[in-house]
């Protein structure tokens, strides 16, 4: 017989082993969700907007 550490231990390991297997089964089998790269409003032009290749050899 094992003591009450050790079995709570195990049983603790065992179930975040295990927490989330079938999300994380879904996610697997589905991929990643289908979300718009640019939203509603976004100003390609705006001061904060990220610089691309493009953009900054223009600018050289």
């Amino acid at each position: 017989m094992v003591s009450a550490t050790q079995q709570s231990s195990r049983i603790r390991k065992r179930k975040s082993r295990r927490a989330g297997t079938a999300r994380k089964r879904d996610l697997r089998a589905h991929g990643t969700p289908k979300f718009p790269i640019h939203l509603e409003g976004y100003d390609p032009n705006a001061p904060d907007a990220p610089r691309t290749a493009a953009s900054a050899a223009a600018k050289k």
